[in-house]
Formats: structure tokens, sequence, C-alpha cells
């Protein structure tokens, strides 16, 4: 368990309260976008939204075979979604604006944006890092994201929702080895509260989604942070969650998938009139 959990239950695979299969949770009826959608994480959080019977899941990535084997194989075990994909850089604007006009053309407004692109440069000490590709991190986790949400909300629902893929590590202490992605992903979390700010129609939720031996997780040693793995599951439905009418008491506040959801709510009133799951410079205060 982290030291870091407000709750007693801590989860590595999914349980019955987070079923995106159940009614309570349904999708049906929404439009979800995801950046890198298409494999690891991104392809977990679709995989669960097309449980929830959502209407339409159109993913951003940059490689088109994984792309396309996503579709494929989603539509094929969820047929009531219809999958659309678009080959996509998040760091190049006009790609990013392109894919959002294509997919306002194709399915109209925007309920959920799920912003899931991050990057994880070489671990290496700062007097070692290649400089590009440390700074490789804020090209994607800030530009990116910066261009991400400024090409959805021309097309956002009124009652839209934004969800951060965070990380564990940002309320940790330094971690030798691992500061572009740390700081980067820090860098987000800040831009993403000036986002809720100048947008306070948007529910926004700020998401750990549980650690996964990804392709970009493969660079870093494992072991490092202290926290095991979970269930790809988890957090896919976790996240389905997290935008249901059940999690609106977490509206700009930070997450674990793991931490437990029917605990989270019993906390809903002293969570939502207080500074409880909110992350800042000082840390997470329950």
């Amino acid at each position: 368990m982290s030291p870091l959990s407000p709750v007693k239950t801590y989860h590595t695979d999914t349980y019955p309260s987070i079923n995106p299969t159940s009614p309570r949770l349904s999708a049906k009826g929404k439009n979800i976008v995801i950046s890198g959608g298409s494999a690891g994480i991104g392809r977990e959080i679709v995989q669960s939204f097309a449980k929830a019977r959502a209407s339409s899941i159109s993913i951003l990535a940059r490689t088109s075979s994984t792309l396309l084997e996503t579709k494929e194989t989603l539509e094929q075990e969820y047929p009531e979604t219809k999958i659309y994909t678009y080959i996509a850089d998040i760091v190049k604007r006009e790609q990013v604006n392109g894919a959002f006009e294509a997919i306002n053309s194709a399915i109209g407004v925007i309920d959920i944006l799920i912003a899931n692109t991050a990057y994880f440069s070489a671990y290496a000490r700062l007097t070692e890092a290649d400089p590009e590709d440390w700074y490789h991190g804020f090209e994607v986790s800030v530009k990116g994201n910066f261009n991400l949400v400024n090409a959805f909300l021309p097309f956002a629902a009124a009652d839209a929702t934004v969800v951060d893929i965070s990380t564990c590590i940002i309320p940790m202490a330094a971690m030798p080895g691992l500061s572009s992605y740390h700081a980067s992903k820090v860098a987000a979390l800040k831009y993403f509260e000036y986002v809720h700010a100048e947008n306070p129609h948007l529910f926004l939720i700020h998401v750990h989604p549980g650690c996964l031996r990804t392709a970009a997780d493969s660079k870093c040693p494992e072991g490092t942070t202290g926290i095991g793995y979970d269930k790809g599951a988890l957090c896919g439905d976790a996240v389905v969650w997290a935008v249901s009418p059940e999690a609106r008491f977490l509206n700009g506040k930070y997450i674990w998938v793991n931490w437990d959801v029917d605990e989270l709510k019993a906390m809903s009133s002293d969570i939502e009139k207080s500074d409880k799951l909110t992350l800042g410079v000082h840390g997470l205060q329950y």
C-alpha cells in the first residue's frame, strides 16, 4: 500500500464498484476523445469505455499500426461503440487541430477528453541526460496538452469533462534519474489547474492511472518508486467511474485508481468542501 492513500482499502485489480458494465456507470450517448489511446494505459481506458457502451471513442496516436489494430479489435468486441482513429502528434498543433475538426465533423460535440499522452525520457541523472530527450518530456506533457486542450474547447459539450492522466510521483521527493518525467508532470498538473480556473464549467479531475509495465515505463528500473504493478483493467475501469455522476464531488481533485471508491464516496462532503485531495507545491492534503 502507498503511504499516500487516504482510504484503508487499496486495490491492484478491478472490483465490482467500478465495473464499467454497471448501468450506474454507463457512458451510453457519450463521445470520448483520448490521446495516446492505442496502447498501454490508454488502450485499457479505451476498452473500459467501450464496455461502458460509449457512443464513440476517438483515439489520437502517432502509430498507425497500433491504431488500426485497436480499432478492429474493439469494434468486433463492442459493436455498440464506434471507434475513430487519427494519426496525430500532440506536440504538433496543426495535426491536433486537424484531428479535432475531423472528430467534430464525424461525431459532433465532445463530452469527455482524456489527456493521456506522456513521455518517459531515458533514465539518467541530470549531468548525464541528453538535453533534447530530457526536454521532450515538457514538449509532450506541457506543450502537447496545451495543444490538445485548445483544440478540444471549441468542440466541447457545455458540461464537458477533462481527465488529466497524471502520475503517482508528483507528490513524492526527487528520485535521481526521473527528473524529466517528474518535473514535466508537475508542470502539466499546474497547467491543468489553469485550464480549470479559466473554464470553471468543465469537470476536471487528475488521475494517477496505476502502475503498468508499459514500453515507456520499461525505461525506469523496476521498483524505483517503491510501488508495485497493477492490473490494466483497474486503470480503465476506475477512469470510467471517475467521470460518472458518482464522482462529481472530485471536481478539481487528484486521485489514484487504487483508492477504494466506496470509501472515497463516504468522505465526499468533506472532500468537496475542503482542500483534501488537492495537489500543490506542498504536497497532497488530506
